[in-house]
């Protein structure tokens, strides 16, 4: 396990695009999902389930899961929403393997149906090259950011600006941001620079805890936190 950690997947930062020794792209995303990512799932429905009191606000919501690696995201969402209500999931990856593996689960979800039959879900490696169509209204945009933030290579700046330029494509309702992450030092080593760039841009911080997860098979201290902005209005000359 220690080989698959720190070699094969760099401790889940590596370039999984890139074969290693007898590896292809598409079995270090496996050994991703085989490494890290079952923890990562219980962590984000731990999450959801606190931070996101009112499942309801998913109800025809945009979805943007940046960083979502094998469709991490999705599958928690899944497990707390599951048939009830529909949104649209836009899985964000720079890793085309993740993408391709993420697709399979989803497709996968569909087959079994545990998601909504109106839910979409759809894979991207950039974040502004997404084509959401027309704007919406009142609905929410989610951000998903599950352990995004423990890259030493991410801009954070770059990162919240690219955000807001999607949220104000996607729709005018509440745009909510779900932040987890490993509660040491270094993997939260983004997180102050990144709330600040937040507040700058008109989100307010309204949770914000490390605990220990213990509803897993790894437990593991998180660090976890919930930035809302309020909805947009617009005046008439506008629309």
């Amino acid at each position: 396990m220690g080989w698959i950690f720190n070699h094969a997947i760099d401790g889940g930062q590596a370039d999984f695009d890139e074969p290693i020794e007898d590896l292809t792209p598409r079995d270090r995303a496996r050994l991703y999902a085989y490494a890290n990512q079952k923890t990562h799932v219980d962590e984000l429905i731990h999450a959801f389930g606190k931070l996101l009191a009112d499942v309801g606000a998913v109800q025809n919501a945009t979805v943007i899961d940046i960083g979502c690696g094998p469709f991490t995201g999705g599958l928690a969402l899944a497990n707390q929403v599951g048939v009830h209500f529909p949104y649209r999931y836009f899985g964000i990856d720079r890793a085309h393997s993740m993408l391709a593996f993420g697709r399979e689960l989803a497709d996968e979800l569909f087959v079994r149906g545990v998601m909504h039959p109106e839910t979409v879900v759809s894979f991207h490696t950039h974040l502004d090259n997404v084509d959401f169509g027309l704007r919406r209204a009142a609905e929410a945009t989610i951000f998903v950011l599950s352990f995004l933030l423990a890259s030493s290579t991410i801009n954070v700046e770059d990162l919240v600006a690219e955000m807001v330029r999607a949220c104000d494509r996607a729709a005018l309702g509440r745009v909510i941001v779900l932040y987890t992450n490993a509660a040491g030092p270094t993997a939260r080593r983004n997180f102050a620079p990144f709330k600040a760039a937040m507040e700058k841009t008109g989100f307010a911080m309204h949770i914000e805890a490390i605990e220990q997860f213990e509803d897993t098979e790894k437990p593991r201290p998180i660090h976890y936190a919930l930035f809302v902005r309020q909805p947009i209005t617009l005046s008439i000359a506008e629309f």
